[in-house]
This record gives C-alpha cells, sequence and structure tokens, in this order.
C-alpha cells in the first residue's frame, strides 16, 4: 500500500483485515534535501514494502531513518532498507539501540536525547520518549513545520482502510477501533508512565501519523480528549 499525503510526504503500509482484527502497520517518507524514512514495517511484508518505495524514490537516496520503536512490527524491512542504503545514521532512542544494535553490525544508530531536536535537510524533528507506552524505547516524533505528530504505536488503531486516511468515518467510528487498542496496548502502564500524554496532546498537532490505523486530520480532537481523559484515569 502507497499514498502520498502531501507533495512531499508518501505513506507506505501493510493492511490486514480478518474477521478478528483489522489493522495497518505504516511507514512514512518525507522528501527534501534529506529524504528521510520514518518507521519501516514487518518482516513478511518487506518485499512489497520496498518495491513500493522504490517507485517513488531510489531507496539509495534516503539519506537517515527515525526509528521510533524497535518492535518488528515497525523495524522488521530495516535490514532491507539499510542493504540499499548502506551505512545511513538510524536515530533512535538509546534502548531501540541496545535492543536491535547486535542484529544489525555496524550500522550506524545514533541514540537521540528526550526533547531534543534535530534538523535534517529542509525538517526539522523533536523527539519525545514514552517509555512504558509501550515498551521501555519507545518515542514520537514531532515535525513542527508540518504540524504532523509521528506516533508509533501511541493514538494507534484497530481500524484498516486502504489508503489509510480517515475518509467518512465518524468521531465514533475512530473511536470504536480506537478503546480496545488503547486497552491492549496501554491499559497496564502506570499514570506515571501515562502522563507524557497531556504533554503530547498540547502540541498544535493538525495531522496524527500512527504507526497503526489510519493517518487522522479532523478527527484528532476525538481521539485526543479520549486519551487525555485515559492519561489521568487511576
Amino acid at each position: 500500500m502507497k499514498y502520498q499525503l502531501n507533495s512531499h510526504m508518501y505513506v507506505f503500509g501493510k493492511v490486514i483485515r480478518t474477521p478478528k482484527i483489522s489493522i495497518t502497520f505504516l511507514s512514512y517518507l518525507l522528501l527534501g534535501k534529506q529524504n528521510i524514512l520514518i518507521d519501516t514495517v514487518p518482516y513478511k511484508a518487506a518485499e512489497a514494502y520496498m518495491e513500493e518505495l522504490e517507485s517513488v524514490l531510489p531507496v539509495d537516496k534516503i539519506d537517515g531513518i527515525i526509528l521510533n520503536h524497535s518492535e518488528e512490527d515497525h523495524s522488521g524491512a530495516l535490514g532491507a532498507v539499510l542493504e540499499k542504503t548502506g551505512n545511513i545514521p538510524i536515530y533512535c532512542t538509546a534502548a531501540s539501540r541496545e535492543r536491535i544494535g547486535d542484529r544489525y553490525p555496524g550500522a550506524d544508530f545514533r541514540p537521540v536525547a528526550d526533547g531534543s531536536s534535530l534538523t535534517l535537510g529542509d525538517y526539522t524533528f523533536r523527539f519525545i520518549h514514552t517509555p512504558g507506552l509501550h515498551w521501555p524505547d519507545n518515542m514520537v516524533t514531532w515535525l513542527e513545520s508540518d504540524k504532523i505528530l509521528f506516533s508509533n504505536d501511541l493514538f494507534g488503531q484497530y481500524l484498516a482502510e486502504d489508503p489509510p486516511v480517515e475518509g467518512g468515518l465518524s468521531d465514533e467510528e475512530i473511536l470504536a477501533g480506537s478503546r480496545p487498542y488503547f486497552e491492549k496496548v496501554f491499559r497496564s502502564s502506570t499514570p506515571e508512565e501515562r502522563s507524557v500524554i497531556l504533554a503530547i496532546t498540547d502540541l498544535p498537532i493538525h495531522t496524527l501519523a500512527p504507526g497503526h490505523g489510519l493517518v487522522l486530520q479532523d478527527h484528532w480532537p476525538a481521539l485526543r480528549d479520549y486519551y487525555r481523559e485515559e492519561a489521568v484515569r487511576k
């Protein structure tokens, strides 16, 4: 699955619909002076993913990777990308590097600090660590110039569409896919771990670009308010 979100950003991924679950696995490519890949997809989807990337940009023209989380459903195609790009920088948390660094000997993992900013070509990113939501290595990435939050697992939904956008869905339909996701992925987190959600939802987010579910704009406020309520629940 490939979809152009705007003049300089594409979303790629895998769509799964079964009687038991509907979900997407999403990755993003930003084009510019530097071409930046944000997250990848599961290993089983790597071949189709690489073909879709190549249809937009020769993969060896990617200049850097932001890896918000090391779990296989987000990092599974990393090896396939690195085979084409060589030793490009991979920006992630120190915990992500510790978890998967041995799998990619010689890879250029560059840990980013919580709250730090990084300019890559046309884009300045800010990284916000979210340990405990849902693994110790999770973070989200804020692109202020476009008001886009690349949220990986956070704000995900059990929803699947191709293209992965909100379309004609209602707030309640978005929340119906979001509530069970929250219960499975985040309910076990502590109020202290969830407190970062309040700071993140204070950002002037125009577009939510998650790792699972749908890219949201019109329905982001409803999802934001739901998470704010859950963030303070004991």
